[in-house]
């Protein structure tokens, strides 16, 4: 508004002061100035953009939180991949029991016992796997969950840890053998737990996550589209390794605690990269916040959802795919409503102010401003709207 203030009486004063002392003349091209240097076409330029790019994405069930996070979207060129949730189905099975004093049955059962109470999706494919065969499992007296390690708790007057080796070698614990067996474990894409009673180890419980199917079709898009894909987990390096060997991931964090995922995405940022992390767990939620752009995957934990600007709602890969398409075509769209409503208001305010007047006796009146005007902003949202033909891309992705 100041801008087109500005206009109508540096027109009027110019007119009536240096030009021709002609007030009426000179008031009239000053409205005409005012009226077309209204910056309607300017204000529309990136809201209609906007307002059809996140209602794109909506109906594909891509939920965008503001503005800033939809352009932010566009320059990112390195992905970071929770594993568990995110490239995986998250929905672990029990695998493989191997006891050191044969009985599986029963390391497994004390091993379900303990796990009880944590709500970590391996946790509850081990307790799902002796409620399937059957095993009375028995409350825990205590629990302890340790962050990225496992848990320790008392099972029917027993100690048990159950973890990963680190697990017990902080407790000074020997793995008696079993290290070969877990490297094995892990080798074939699977998640080896160690359980360890009244301070021995008694054997390893094996679980294993299925792959999403989009999973390999999103990782060959994003190599098409020349950005880097980094696999994240908690898991240990053999078992993420082989999954990543897989999907044709090359770099993998492995073995990370929840608190130091933050600090590999902003490893990532110091290499110059745009970093989105994409996770699905409150394990996730510093990471997510650490990012450039934090994508939550739907079915996700709340404080995951939360801290994410981007939610996708299929727990899909792919929709991190269409994200970044659809920011990419609604910057674009925002880029050309720009330009033109720059150019309209360079070439129309002079006009309107009767730069061709003197030579040309072309005077533009106050109602065909008004038209122009109306014309500008017409086009800026028509060009808004025809973003809506990026739809049939989103749902070939």
């Amino acid at each position: 508004m100041i801008l087109a203030v500005s206009a109508g009486a540096i027109t009027f004063i110019t007119w009536f002061a240096f030009v021709r002392e002609d007030f009426l003349l000179s008031l009239t091209f000053a409205i005409s100035a005012v009226v077309i240097a209204c910056p309607d076409a300017l204000g529309l330029a990136t809201p209609t953009a906007v307002a059809v790019g996140t209602g794109l994405g909506a109906r594909h069930n891509i939920l965008i939180k503001d503005a800033a996070t939809l352009e932010g979207v566009s320059r990112v060129n390195a992905v970071v991949l929770d594993k568990t949730g995110t490239l995986t189905e998250g929905k672990p099975q029990l695998t493989e029991v191997i006891a050191g004093n044969g009985d599986g049955d029963e390391l497994l059962r004390l091993a379900a016992s303990a796990e009880q109470s944590s709500e970590h999706p391996l946790a509850r494919a081990i307790v799902e796997g002796a409620q399937s065969r059957s095993l009375a499992l028995a409350q825990p007296e205590s629990f302890q969950a340790i962050a990225g390690h496992g848990l320790e708790a008392n099972v029917e007057g027993r100690r048990l840890l159950v973890g990963n080796r680190k697990l017990l070698t902080d407790q000074s614990i020997a793995l008696d053998g079993l290290e070969e067996k877990a490297a094995e474990q892990a080798a074939a894409g699977r998640t080896p737990m160690f359980v360890a009673v009244d301070g021995r180890a008694a054997g390893i419980v094996a679980v294993a996550d299925t792959i999403k199917p989009s999973a390999r079709r999103a990782l060959e898009r994003f190599r098409e589209l020349g950005i880097e894909v980094a696999m994240i987990t908690g898991d240990n390096r053999r078992t993420a390794e082989a999954v990543a060997l897989e999907l044709g991931i090359d770099r993998v964090f492995a073995e990370v605690l929840p608190a130091d995922k933050a600090r590999h995405v902003r490893e990532l940022q110091q290499e110059g990269k745009s970093v989105a992390m994409v996770g699905d767990g409150v394990n996730d939620a510093p990471a997510l916040a650490q990012a450039d752009v934090g994508i939550a995957i739907g079915a996700g934990t709340d404080v995951a959802i939360e801290t994410a600007r981007v939610v996708l709602m299929k727990s899909d890969p792919l929709d991190v795919l269409r994200a970044i398409r659809l920011s990419k075509a609604t910057v674009t769209k925002m880029k050309q409503n720009l330009f033109w409503a720059s150019i309209y208001n360079v070439l129309a305010i002079p006009i309107a102010a009767g730069a061709l007047y003197p030579s040309l006796g072309l005077e533009l009146r106050p109602e065909w401003a008004a038209l122009l005007m109306s014309a500008s902003s017409i086009i800026v949202a028509t060009n808004a709207v025809l973003l809506k033909r990026v739809e049939g891309d989103l749902a070939e992705v």
